[in-house]
């Protein structure tokens, strides 16, 4: 009878461990499309980096070299120089690879942009955005 009771305090605690930081989808090559001026606020859902919209979020692709900041608050965008803090709202250059589950199919993507969507990530809505700046206001 102990030796059951261990075998289960043992998984449940395997299990609790510290919060993971957000996972950061930046593309292996710059690559450049059609783009827009988007705004909106950038925010991490289970685990994930996506741009809240009014329905549902978007999974955001980064250029090279975005990188979280120290604080894992916001990140960095090296090519426009600013800090970008998550939950304020900004603008920037992009597009989307998918919307509404039409465009790209997610293996294109991924082959592509040399990059892996995890399975947690919105599939529907997939963007990319780049030289971002947050707005005043």
């Amino acid at each position: 009878m102990r030796i059951a009771a261990l075998a289960l305090v043992i998984p449940l605690t395997a299990c609790q461990g510290a919060p993971s930081s957000p996972h950061l989808i930046t593309i292996a090559k710059p690559a450049r499309a059609g783009e827009a001026l988007i705004r909106g606020e950038l925010a991490v859902v289970r685990g994930c980096v996506v741009m809240k919209g009014p329905r549902r979020n978007s999974t955001v692709l980064f250029d090279p070299g975005v990188t979280l900041l120290p604080s894992v608050e916001g990140l960095h965008d090296p090519h426009s120089g600013n800090d970008i803090p998550f939950g304020q709202r900004i603008s920037g250059g992009g597009g989307f690879l998918r919307e509404n589950a039409k465009g790209w199919p997610i293996s294109d993507i991924e082959r592509f942009y040399g990059v892996t969507i995890p399975a947690a990530c919105p599939k529907d809505d997939i963007m990319r955005l780049r030289n971002m700046e947050v707005l005043e206001g």
